[in-house]
């Protein structure tokens, strides 16, 4: 009789269950493409804006929400290029970390009087650079927004006036 009873009982309970996960929807992560894509496009370049150093030298930086401060022997000149950080659109799927690298430090120059200026990347709107994705889909850009400092070397003799182009990389890395 009790075996009965069990048996009755394993089947009332393997019902109870079948019925369970027939009715409710179960949901899952569904795994990534296989191979992970991540596009990055340059929307907006760095830019320091116009402004004038003295003997001493000092620091300019932009902050990845595109505010500039400067120290040392510096003096922001508000005309000119417009200050911004710069903008890059990642392209990936919902989810996906990704982790910046820099090369470390890179020199900009000037092209007319050779001379140099030290650029360092160090503002990230991602807060660090690991990251996670957060558009709603592949489609939709993620922006990540980047800023700088420029070291103006001390004992400029005349040459340090003027434009200075260069280019820096970033490595985004999907995990």
């Amino acid at each position: 009789m009790k075996t009965m009873q069990n048996r009755s009982l394993y089947k009332e309970t393997f019902l109870l269950l079948l019925l369970t996960f027939s009715v409710f929807e179960i949901k899952a992560q569904e795994n990534p493409p296989v191979p992970i894509e991540v596009e990055v496009r340059t929307s907006r370049n760095l830019n320091f804006g116009s402004f004038t150093a003295g003997s001493a030298g000092g620091n300019v930086t932009v902050s990845y929400d595109d505010l500039r401060t400067v120290n040392g022997d510096i003096v922001e000149l508000n005309f000119g290029e417009p200050v911004s950080a710069a903008l890059f659109d990642v392209y990936a799927n919902p989810g996906t970390i990704i982790q910046i690298e820099t090369l470390g430090d890179y020199i900009l120059l000037n092209q007319d009087t050779g001379a140099e200026i030290k650029l360092t990347i160090n503002s990230f709107s991602t807060g660090q650079r690991t990251f996670v994705t957060q558009a709603p889909n592949s489609q939709t850009p993620n922006e990540v927004f980047v800023g700088g400092t420029l070291t103006i070397p001390p004992d400029n003799s005349g040459t340090l006036p003027g434009t200075y182009f260069g280019n820096f990389t970033l490595t985004f890395i999907h995990q």
